[in-house]
């Protein structure tokens, strides 16, 4: 029995040591919550400017396109995430016409008196609201289209990032005594201007500085022909728009499109009666691209 007592003992002794073994090395279960505050800005370009033609339903001033340029490989469109494509405006945001309503106002010319032209209210659209004063003539007097066949277009830009832009012209459509025209014929002129008035881009930086700045159109010999293979860049950017505080007007790039009619020959500069009756008119789209 003796023996049997101190084997138990032993037993016992070996087993609380084994106990203990356990108590050192075994570890608690936890549970975890994971709270991540995230703040961070994307690049995006936003482009303001009319919904729509004069002779239709148009709005203005409007955004048409919110551009984000995350994860666009240099050189590619953005993501639009606005369904709707917008009309670039006459300055600021007077809508401009399709040119089905009307023909382009004349200019009268080397006139000893009168002549004024009345624009009403088609937006430089020649049709039976206008008026002209009545004018003298004499052997200087001629007419031609008004403001030099110069066409101006304006969009507007704000953005928080560098920006390309890029521009195609497509749907050539001539007719009349202008079925001979082409689009070697419209001029092609653009124009990054910051701030672009008293009341857009008083907060803004010129979005050039960096970068090419306007790299097509800077040309009087540059005409829609070089963008009829497009797109093709016409803005090359450095930097944002954006250079303080303040809303998206206030902090918008403005970009200026000016056409102008060549007549036949090609060299021609200027309207005349002997070229008939007719028209001539481009689509020109212009695209925001990853700089």
């Amino acid at each position: 029995m003796a023996g049997f007592k101190y084997n138990t003992r032993r037993a016992l002794s070996r087993l609380g040591i084994g106990i203990g073994l356990c108590a050192v090395v075994s570890l608690p279960t936890l549970a975890a919550v994971i709270d991540r505050p995230f703040f961070r800005a994307g690049p995006v370009v936003i482009v303001f400017s009319g919904s729509d033609f004069y002779e239709n339903a148009w709005e203005a001033p409007i955004v048409n396109d919110f551009v984000l340029l995350e994860g666009v490989a240099s050189g590619s469109a953005g993501n639009d995430i606005i369904a709707q494509d917008g009309v670039a405006v006459n300055f600021p945001f007077d809508p401009i016409s399709n040119g089905d309503s009307g023909g382009w106002p004349f200019q009268v010319t080397g006139q000893p008196f009168g002549g004024a032209y009345n624009n009403d209210p088609s937006f430089q659209m020649l049709d039976a609201n206008d008026s002209y004063t009545a004018f003298g003539v004499d052997d200087d007097t001629d007419i031609d289209l008004l403001g030099n066949q110069v066409r101006f277009a304006w969009f507007f830009v704000a953005s928080n990032a560098a920006f390309d832009i890029y521009a195609s012209a497509s749907n050539l459509s001539a007719s009349g005594d202008f079925m001979g025209l082409g689009y070697q014929n419209i001029t092609y002129q653009f124009l990054e201007i910051t701030p672009a008035s008293p009341s857009i881009g008083q907060r803004a930086q010129s979005p050039s500085v960096g970068g090419g700045g306007v790299v097509l159109g800077n040309s009087n010999g540059d005409t829609l022909n070089d963008l009829s293979s497009g797109p093709v860049k016409v803005f090359d950017g450095g930097r944002r728009t954006a250079r303080l505080n303040g809303s998206i007007a206030q902090q918008a790039a403005g970009f200026a499109s000016v056409y102008r009619l060549r007549g036949a020959p090609i060299n021609g500069n200027n309207y005349d009666f002997s070229m008939g009756v007719g028209k001539l008119s481009a689509d020109v789209t212009y695209t925001v691209y990853a700089p």
